[in-house]
């Protein structure tokens, strides 16, 4: 896939995987695959493999390397396939990983600034828009990028030709400013709730990444179709009604969000709840408070 065709592809709702483990702390596969099967053939044409969602900290690098090609092999050109790198990599990580997506069949790869360059001075900001660069010069399909950048660099790395999309994950005011700087040149998507795409979407913003699209697919297609139709009434109505729910309750968890998010994947049938240790994983009694949860809200 070319990057200008990454860019369009961008401009739907994104299905950002989870890794599924067993009780025991092994990679869960089959169940990353039998997600892929699920989200293709409920109509979401584009997979994102991210540090977070993804639970990369909690993986080895070999792992990591296992989860994409289960995910680009299962998908089978299907669908577009994005993966993204991890916090604590360094720059030649980065690339190698970039290469070796792209070989097994990844539409594109969402370069994550690594967690040692965070800073806004040209001691920190030149560093990582060469990473960038290299990483842009090692692989022929499209950068999305992903981090906090100050606008300055951010509209450095815009110019770089494969850097096409931007993942925004750092607030509504920064996206604001992002979406004003560069929105016009990248593709940019919400990385968090409804609400945040809505208010994105007044200046530029072009998709989003879906958390009910793998427990209830109509619910994202309900909202992607008023989205469409430029019915924000009706797709605000869906976020009060589905979204803010569960996300009180999610947010608020005293084990964390993304304990509660992979226990939906177990109440919906995509795949068992278990963290790998020290994260915590919920609980019976959990689980059925967010079975509750989900029948509040009529789901399943």
């Amino acid at each position: 896939m070319k990057p200008e065709e990454l860019k369009s592809a961008l401009a739907n709702p994104i299905i950002s995987l989870r890794t599924f483990f067993t009780r025991e702390g092994r990679q869960d596969l089959e169940s990353v695959r039998s997600t892929v099967e699920f989200a293709i053939c409920n109509d979401f044409k584009v997979l994102l493999l991210t540090s977070g969602d993804s639970s990369y900290e909690l993986q080895s690098e070999e792992e990591i390397r296992a989860l994409a090609q289960a995910v680009i092999e299962q998908a089978a050109g299907r669908a577009t396939i994005v993966v993204g790198t991890a916090y604590h990599w360094w720059r030649n990580q980065i690339v190698d990983f970039a290469r070796y997506v792209e070989n097994l069949g990844a539409d594109g790869v969402m370069v994550l600034r690594p967690e040692a360059s965070l800073g806004d001075s040209p001691d920190f900001e030149n560093p990582v828009f060469e990473m960038y660069q290299a990483v842009a010069e090692a692989v022929d399909c499209g950068l999305v990028l992903n981090g906090v950048f100050s606008m300055r660099l951010l509209k450095r790395l815009a110019e770089i030709p494969n850097i096409i999309g931007l993942k925004e994950d750092a607030g509504d005011p920064w996206c604001h400013d992002a979406l004003y700087a560069v929105g016009k040149k990248l593709a940019l998507v919400g990385g968090g709730q409804k609400w945040r795409f809505l208010y994105g979407m007044l200046w530029g913003m072009v998709g989003y990444l879906s958390t009910y699209a793998l427990l209830a697919p109509q619910v994202t297609h309900r909202f992607w179709d008023a989205v469409q139709r430029k019915d924000l009434f009706t797709a605000a109505q869906i976020v009060d009604s589905y979204d803010n729910p569960f996300f009180q309750y999610a947010i608020g968890h005293p084990k964390g969000y993304h304990p509660v998010l992979q226990a939906t994947m177990e109440v919906f049938g995509r795949g068992p709840r278990w963290m790998r240790p020290p994260q915590p994983s919920l609980n019976d009694r959990e689980m059925d408070e967010l079975r509750a949860i989900f029948d509040q809200i009529g789901l399943p």
